[in-house]
């Protein structure tokens, strides 16, 4: 995952959560691939092998494409064969623009949360209901995901998102932690 930035990823309360997306950022077109016509993206995913599984995907402008053919390269990246794209010139027009998935494309785990839906909750002792602020990032390192919580006087706090920590994620509630005394002080 590196420094990407991950708009989905597998995972109580305050007020009704905002709409979720029915579009969803998955990747970015990078280059082009071939003279037939390929585009070469970086996925979004948890895992190449995910955007591999995709029928369909669109543009900003919700336009839809076909996934004719998609391949792993280079371990993250993926190769894709598009409806409609059948030229290097007709590729380029396309480098740089970011690709979305509809939500009931994406296949998620039982139990799971898109991030995207998890940003903005509210971050909730889950002993004593003390409300410590708002859910602002989720930074992908290598060993594990760090959540990045903005208190309400503007001071950003980092937390891991181990289960040490992290109790439950309910999209409708809030992010219910349990956090070592002085973590908030």
């Amino acid at each position: 995952m590196g420094s990407r930035p991950n708009k989905y990823k597998k995972y109580k309360g305050i007020t009704a959560m905002a709409e979720k997306k029915e579009f969803l950022e998955i990747g970015k077109i990078i280059n082009t691939h071939g003279v037939r016509g390929e585009v070469k993206i970086d996925p979004w995913c948890d895992s190449p092998e995910d955007f591999c599984e995709l029928s369909r995907i669109y543009l900003e402008n919700k336009t839809e494409f076909s996934v004719s053919h998609a391949r792993i390269i280079n371990g993250n990246f993926v190769l894709c064969s598009l409806s409609g794209i059948k030229t290097v010139e007709d590729a380029v027009k396309y480098k740089n623009k970011v690709i979305y998935a509809k939500r009931e494309d994406l296949n998620l785990p039982e139990g799971a949360n898109f991030i995207c839906d998890l940003l903005g909750l509210p971050v909730i002792d889950a002993e004593n209901g003390t409300v410590y602020g708002k859910l602002t990032d989720v930074l992908q390192y290598t060993c594990q995901e760090v959540y990045e919580i903005t208190r309400e006087s503007g001071e950003k706090v980092l937390i891991p998102n181990v289960p040490a920590f992290i109790k439950e994620c309910d999209t409708d509630k809030g992010i219910f932690i349990t956090p070592i005394d002085g973590f908030f002080e």
